[in-house]
């Protein structure tokens, strides 16, 4: 069975600029300063998204991962 779902997107327009964030399904995940990246323009919103990609490849994000999944199995 097939069921639509919103996808949200991973930035926002606010201050100013754009703020990007990094998603683990519907968690917004904690960087360690905050929950998102701050960028001046749109185009500079794609650097920040391959960024995720690479830390996320490298392993970067697994502790920020693993507190979601447990803040998920907490509530």
């Amino acid at each position: 069975m097939e069921k639509m779902r919103q996808v949200r997107a991973w930035f926002f327009e606010q201050d100013g600029g754009w703020y990007v964030q990094c998603r683990y399904g519907s968690k917004v995940l904690d960087l360690g300063k905050g929950n998102a990246v701050f960028v001046k323009e749109l185009k500079d919103v794609e650097g920040a998204l391959e960024a995720f990609l690479v830390a996320t490849q490298q392993g970067e994000l697994d502790a920020a991962i693993e507190a979601a999944l447990s803040k998920r199995k907490a509530a």
